[in-house]
């Protein structure tokens, strides 16, 4: 008779941390919530922080855009920083991988292919017109790189031949391209006699432009990077790669 007391002692202890656990986390929803519906019906309309410094400020920014004269111009050391965080996860990729990986590829769909084959294009006009709308409405650098990041997934996926004609040096210099251009462009503001990060208002549009550019281009080899692992090799390379030592003297 002691060991069945012992089990429904036992289930009833469990039963009593989980009701505590699910009582825990629907006060800490209950909290959250209440923080978040006290600070919507505290907030004042008139009052508008930091926005209206902004805005006196916008036509020195070179663009139009709030968010992109806030990412680029007057905090545009945060988005250096991002661009880093970027930089440093691809890295801790790539010196975790073992040099034993083999990756296996499933067998490439039809319905893939073709879908593929429609999808890229147009994802590149969008990540394109995205890019080019970041100065005056919604868009820029991030969100036209995370395009082009699926881009390159979707190529990986199909194991795509137009990857075996890229050089092989791309990728790595692409994701260097990005973070160290935006450094290189914040050390020449300081050589014309600005200050560090930052622009002169009549070079600033074609500053943040260019910079834009570069950055998408490089945070979507990025994001394509970190999906494979950071190869990025020929498909035909690779299925040479599988083949076994006494396949290879066979074919000799």
């Amino acid at each position: 008779m002691g060991i069945p007391m012992k089990k429904n002692h036992n289930s009833s202890k469990k039963r009593w941390r989980r009701s505590l656990i699910s009582g825990l986390n629907l006060f800490m929803l209950a909290a959250l919530y209440a923080v978040l519906a006290w600070s919507y019906l505290a907030f004042d309309s008139e009052s508008l922080g930091l926005a209206r410094h902004a805005d006196r400020a916008l036509f020195e920014s070179g663009v139009t855009s709030r968010v992109t004269a806030v990412l680029l111009n007057y905090r545009a050391y945060d988005t250096l920083l991002e661009c880093f965080v970027l930089f440093l996860g691809v890295v801790a990729v790539w010196s975790l991988r073992s040099s034993s990986f083999e990756r296996r590829d499933p067998p490439l769909s039809p319905i893939l292919a073709s879908l593929v084959r429609l999808l890229v294009p147009l994802m590149l006009m969008v990540g394109g017109y995205l890019l080019w709308a970041g100065s005056h409405q919604a868009g820029g650098a991030f969100q036209a790189g995370a395009i082009w990041g699926g881009v390159g997934v979707l190529l990986i996926l199909t194991s795509s031949p137009l990857l075996s004609s890229l050089p092989r040096r791309l990728l790595p210099l692409g994701i260097c391209l990005g973070p160290f251009f935006f450094v290189l462009i914040a050390l020449g503001a300081m050589v014309f006699g600005s200050d560090f990060l930052g622009y002169r208002q009549e070079v600033a549009a074609k500053v943040i432009v260019v910079l834009e550019t570069v950055a998408a281009i490089s945070i979507g080899l990025t994001l394509a990077g970190l999906f494979d692992g950071g190869s990025l090799e020929d498909p035909h390379q690779k299925a040479a790669m599988k083949v076994t030592p006494t396949e290879q003297e066979k074919k000799r």
